[in-house]
């Protein structure tokens, strides 16, 4: 695999192509709640026996300062980031968490760029 594939969150497992993904979460009250009542529990554990099990591999986990409260970084496929994120939803633990899929800029932009030139504008 290149350096350059690695960059850019393309990372092959097993003869897979697997992506990477950021996962920036909001915790809920009740999760806050249970933290404050038992604040030395191992968050980063339990988050990742539930990205193993949805089979996804766990790079990173963080809680950060600001409008969200956790940020993990994981590699696999899309559908198993989205069943990660159904998971903590449907658990209660979290209020919002967001899927971001790490992307090849320049290929994107060069499709734009090639896309843009069949723009036609009215008038001309």
């Amino acid at each position: 695999m290149c350096r350059q594939c690695t960059a850019m969150g393309i990372i092959k497992s097993r003869g897979k192509i697997m992506a990477k993904f950021y996962l920036i979460g909001k915790i809920s009250q009740d999760l806050m709640q249970r933290m404050q009542n038992d604040p030395s529990a191992d968050r980063y554990a339990s988050t990742k026996k539930v990205t193993e099990a949805a089979g996804l591999k766990l790079i990173s986990y963080e809680w950060v300062r600001g409008r969200f409260d956790v940020i993990s970084c994981v590699e696999g496929e899309y559908e198993q980031a989205v069943a990660l994120k159904i998971t903590f939803k449907n658990s209660g633990l979290m209020d919002d968490l967001m899927v971001h899929e790490v992307i090849d800029y320049n290929k994107a932009f060069t499709n734009a760029a090639n896309a843009a030139n069949s723009v036609i504008k009215p008038g001309k």
